[in-house]
C-alpha cells in the first residue's frame, strides 16, 4: 500500500543541520587553493582626512610579500563602486580603496599581497600615510550644521530628502481632543554574523575567468556588482556561496569584496581575505541610528485623526554603493502608520552623510526605525491618558474584516487579526494576574514591567531602481532515477530553506522530502534571481518553487497518462508513483517515467505528442499586486505580505543598580500559511533575541572624533543566553490572498518589535518614579540615571 504524507504544515527536522552540528560544514573560509596570496589591508586611522602621501616601499620589501597597491594604483583594474540601489538619493563616487581622501576610520588605504596572513599584517604596519585631518562629521547636527562637507561637489550632507502629506493634516490636529508630541531615538548597532565577511577570488588569465567564492546572501547580484565596478565581461564571473556563517542583510553588497578580485586579476594568482572581528564592526554595515519627531492626533474616543512625522537617520559615509541602506528611511517613511487606522498622514524623511561606517541592512530595513517610535508612543499617550495600552490600541487596530487594507502612505496589507493576536498574547502571560503580582512586588519595592508592541512586518519587497527588484525564478528538475532538484538563486544563510523548499516540492510532485535536494549557491548552475533579504524567501521563492513544481507535475501527469492509457487529468502523484485515480493499483514510478524518458526505450518510445524531452519545470514568480507607478498621492507598494503580531515583554527593573531583566517574552504571531512550524517559531525567536540584544545591549559608540569605541565583543556586547529568557510563540494563520499557497515572510518580525516592547516595560516598571524611556541600549547606567534624575524631581523619595 502507497501512504502519502502531507509535507506541507509538518515540523520536519531540518535537512541541512547534521553538516553543521558534525563540523562537516565548508566556509569561504576553508578553502585555499594551492599558491593562494593572502590580503590584508592598512586602514585609516582618521574619520576624514585628505591622503597627501602613501610610501609602499618598505612594505614591498619585506619578504613574503607580493604586492601592495594604493587606491590609485587599483584605478586601472576598476571603477567606481556600482550603485546598489538609488530611489530619490544622491549617489557619491566611491572607490573601494580610498582616493584622495578617506571618510570614515578604517576605510581601507591600501592594500597587501602576501603568503600569509601574518607576513600581510606586518607589512601593514610599514606602510607609511602622510594625511591631512578635516573637521569630523559624527552627529546629525554636525551632518546639518555643516561642521564639513563629506563630498565637495554636493551643497550639503543631506543624501536623502523626501516628503509627503495625505489627508488634511492640520484640519486633524486643529479637530483633535488630545495632542501628543515626543522625539524618540534609537541607537547605532549591526548585525554580527558567527561568519564575517571572506572572499576568495581565482582569476585566470589564459581564460579571462574570474572565480570568486564568497560568503553572501546575493551570489547573482554580486557578480552584477562585480562585473559593472571591475568592467568586465559577467558571463567571464563565476560566483560561488557555500556555507554561509549568518547575514541578516549586512552581506548583500559587494564593496571590500571587490578588493581581493581586483588584486588577483592583477597578479593572475588566487587571492583571499577574511575580515577579523574588528575590521567587520568597524566598517561593516551599521543600521538604525536616527531620530524620529513623532506628534498624533486623538478624537475624544482615543482614536488616531492624524499622525505627523519628522524623520533624520545618520546614514554614514553611505548607502547607495557600500551597502543598500539609505532607502530604508524611505520604508519607515511608508509604514510608520503600523497596523493602525490613519486618516490623514504627513511624513518627512532625511538621511544626512556622516564620517561613520555604511549604512545597510539588518533584519528590519525600515520596518523597525516605522515600529518603535509608533509602539513607544502608544506606550507613552496610554500612559498620560489612563488607559490600558491595549485598549487604545484596539481602537484604533485595523480589524480582521477590513483587510485587504489600504493603508493611507500607500502599502496594501493582505490579512490580519490583530484582536485575536492582542487576545490571545495576553492570555499567554495572564494579563489580570500579572497587573496583580506588579501591585503586590511595587508594595514591596520590586519593580515589574508589562510592555506591549504590536507588529507588522512588510515582507518580499519589490524595489525599483536596485538590484532588490523583486521577482524570482525556479526550476524543479527530476533526475532518471526519479530524484528532484530544486534550482534555486535563494542561498540559504541559516533560515532553514533546504528543508522548506524541499516540502513544498514534496507536496506538489508527491514525493518524500529525502527525495528532494536544493540546488543554490552558484551562479553558473542557477537561474538568474535574487538571494534571500525582505523575508522574502516564503513570498517570492516558495511561490515560485510552487509554480515551477507544478510545471513539472503536470508534464509527468501527461507522460504518465500516456504511457497508462488515460487522460493526465486522471493521474495523481502520490508516494513517488503516478497512479489513476481511484486505482492505484495502475500506476508507473516516477523513477521509471525518468529511465523511461531518458535511457529505455528513451523520449521516441515514450513520451507524447506536444511534450519535450526535458524533465523539468521553470517558473519567474512576480507580484500581482507591486505598485510601481505613483498614484495621485505619490505612494507605491512594493510589498506583498504582511505578517503580524503582537509581542510582550515583562521585565524586572533594580532600581538600586538600574539593571533590567527580562523575564518572559511571549509572541501571538500571524504569517499565514505556516510551512514548518518548528522553522517558524525558530525564526521568531532568533529575532526576538536580536530585538532584546539591541534594546539592552548592543550599541556602536563613536566618539566626537569619528572613532569608533568598541571594536571587539569585549565592549560590543551581545546577548547570550543568560540575557534572553525561553521565548513563547504561539501562531494563527490567515493565509495570504496574494500568494499561491497563502505564505508570507516572516524572518525579520521577530527582531522589529522587540526593542518596543522591552522599552515599554521598563517604562512601565518605572511608572511610579515618573520615567521617560530615553536612548537605547537600556544599560543599567541609563536606566539607574534616570531613576535618580525621577528621585530629584520628587524631592529625593
Amino acid at each position: 500500500m502507497v501512504t502519502t504524507t502531507k509535507w506541507l504544515g509538518a515540523s520536519v527536522k531540518r535537512k541541512e543541520d547534521p553538516k553543521f552540528l558534525t563540523g562537516h560544514a565548508r566556509y569561504t573560509d576553508d578553502l585555499e587553493p594551492a599558491g593562494t596570496l593572502h590580503l590584508a589591508m592598512a586602514r585609516s586611522p582618521y574619520a576624514h582626512a585628505r591622503i597627501r602621501r602613501i610610501d609602499t616601499r618598505a612594505a614591498r620589501d619585506l619578504p613574503g610579500v607580493a604586492a601592495v597597491f594604493t587606491g590609485e594604483d587599483l584605478r586601472q583594474v576598476w571603477g567606481p563602486l556600482a550603485r546598489t540601489i538609488d530611489i530619490l538619493t544622491k549617489v557619491p563616487t566611491l572607490y573601494a580603496v580610498a582616493v584622495d581622501k578617506v571618510r570614515y576610520v578604517g576605510e581601507p588605504v591600501a592594500v597587501v599581497a602576501a603568503v600569509d596572513r601574518y607576513v600581510a599584517e606586518d607589512a601593514v604596519d610599514l606602510i607609511e600615510v602622510e594625511y591631512e585631518e578635516l573637521p569630523p562629521v559624527v552627529t546629525i547636527e554636525d551632518a546639518l550644521a555643516p561642521t564639513a562637507l563629506l563630498y565637495e561637489d554636493w551643497d550639503n550632507n543631506i543624501q536623502l530628502d523626501w516628503s509627503n502629506s495625505i489627508g488634511n493634516v492640520e484640519r486633524a490636529f486643529a479637530e483633535a481632543t488630545h495632542v501628543f508630541e515626543e522625539t524618540i531615538t534609537h541607537s547605532r548597532y549591526t548585525g554580527t554574523p558567527m561568519e564575517t565577511r571572506s572572499c576568495l577570488a581565482d582569476y585566470n588569465p589564459a581564460t579571462g575567468m574570474l572565480h570568486v567564492t564568497c560568503s553572501t546572501q546575493a551570489p547573482h547580484q554580486v557578480r552584477t556588482l562585480l562585473a559593472q565596478t571591475l568592467q568586465m565581461p559577467e558571463q567571464n564571473i563565476r560566483v560561488i556561496a557555500p556555507d554561509v556563517g549568518g547575514g541578516y542583510g549586512t552581506k548583500l553588497q559587494a564593496d571590500v569584496e571587490v578588493i581581493p578580485c581586483a588584486v588577483s586579476r592583477l597578479l593572475g594568482r588566487p587571492v583571499k581575505w577574511t575580515e577579523d572581528r574588528t575590521e567587520n564592526l568597524l566598517t561593516g554595515v551599521q543600521s538604525r541610528d536616527y531620530t524620529c519627531t513623532m506628534r498624533v492626533a486623538l478624537d475624544a474616543d482615543y482614536r488616531i485623526l492624524g499622525l505627523d512625522v519628522s524623520l533624520t537617520g545618520n546614514i554614514g559615509v553611505d548607502g547607495t554603493c557600500h551597502a543598500a541602506g539609505t532607502p530604508s528611511l524611505l520604508v519607515a517613511g511608508a509604514y510608520f502608520p503600523g497596523p493602525y487606522k490613519v486618516p490623514a498622514y504627513r511624513v518627512q524623511t532625511i538621511g544626512v552623510v556622516t564620517n561613520k561606517a555604511p549604512y545597510g541592512a539588518y533584519r528590519g530595513y525600515g520596518k523597525d526605525v516605522a515600529n518603535y517610535p509608533m509602539e513607544r508612543m502608544m506606550q507613552i499617550m496610554a500612559q498620560r491618558l489612563g488607559i490600558a495600552p491595549d485598549e487604545l490600541r484596539r481602537r484604533n487596530f485595523i480589524h480582521k474584516e477590513e483587510f485587504p487594507y489600504q493603508q493611507i502612505s500607500g502599502p496594501l496589507y493582505d490579512s490580519g487579526d490583530y484582536d485575536r493576536l492582542m487576545d490571545m498574547a495576553l492570555e499567554m502571560i495572564d494579563a489580570p494576574a500579572l497587573r496583580q503580582r506588579q501591585a503586590e512586588l511595587r508594595a514591596e519595592g520590586k519593580y515589574l514591567g508589562i510592555g506591549i508592541a504590536a507588529m507588522l512586518e512588510p515582507s518580499g519587497a519589490a524595489v525599483f531602481n536596485g538590484i532588490f527588484n523583486g521577482y524570482q525564478p525556479a526550476t524543479v528538475r527530476m533526475t532518471p532515477e526519479g530524484g528532484i532538484q530544486v534550482l534555486t538563486s535563494h542561498q540559504n544563510i541559516g533560515q532553514g530553506v533546504e528543508t522548506t523548499l524541499a516540502q513544498v516540492a514534496a507536496d506538489v510532485l508527491g514525493v518524500s522530502v529525502d527525495d528532494v535536494r536544493l540546488v543554490f549557491g552558484d551562479t553558473d548552475a542557477t537561474p538568474y534571481g535574487l538571494g534571500p533579504w525582505s523575508s522574502r524567501g516564503a513570498t517570492f521563492v516558495v511561490s515560485a518553487v510552487h509554480e515551477a513544481a507544478g510545471v513539472l507535475r503536470d508534464k509527468l501527469r501527461k507522460i504518465a497518462g500516456h504511457l497508462l492509457e488515460v487522460d493526465p487529468e486522471d493521474v495523481e502523484l502520490v508516494g513517488g508513483r503516478a497512479q489513476v485515480k481511484g486505482s492505484p493499483d495502475r500506476a508507473i514510478a516516477l523513477k521509471d517515467i525518468g529511465n523511461r524518458v531518458h535511457l529505455w526505450p528513451g523520449p521516441y518510445g515514450t513520451l507524447p505528442e506536444g511534450v519535450d524531452a526535458n524533465l523539468e519545470g521553470t517558473y519567474t514568480w512576480t507580484s500581482s499586486v507591486v505598485r510601481w507607478v505613483p498614484d495621485e498621492h505619490g505612494t507605491f507598494n512594493l510589498y506583498t505580505t504582511h505578517p503580524t503580531g503582537v509581542f510582550i515583554a515583562v521585565v524586572s527593573v533594580d532600581v538600586d543598580t538600574g539593571f533590567v531583566q527580562v523575564d518572559r517574552f511571549v509572541v501571538a504571531h500571524d504569517a499565514g500559511t505556516i510551512i514548518n512550524p518548528m522553522i517558524a517559531e525558530g525564526q521568531v525567536v532568533g529575532g526576538v533575541a536580536q530585538g532584546i540584544g539591541g534594546a539592552l545591549l548592543e550599541e556602536l559608540r563613536y566618539d566626537a572624533n569619528g572613532q569608533l569605541l568598541n571594536t571587539d565583543f569585549s565592549s560590543y556586547l551581545c546577548p547570550t543566553a543568560m540575557e534572553i529568557p525561553d521565548i513563547e510563540v504561539a501562531h494563527i494563520e490567515n493565509p495570504s490572498p496574494f500568494t499561491p499557497l497563502g505564505t508570507k515572510g516572516m524572518g525579520e518580525g521577530g527582531t522589529i518589535p522587540s526593542p518596543a516592547a522591552v522599552a515599554n516595560a521598563v517604562e512601565d516598571a518605572l511608572a511610579p518614579f515618573g520615567v521617560r524611556v530615553g536612548d537605547l541600549p537600556l544599560t543599567p547606567e541609563r536606566v539607574y540615571g534616570w531613576i535618580q534624575e525621577a528621585r530629584a524631581r520628587d524631592g529625593g523619595s
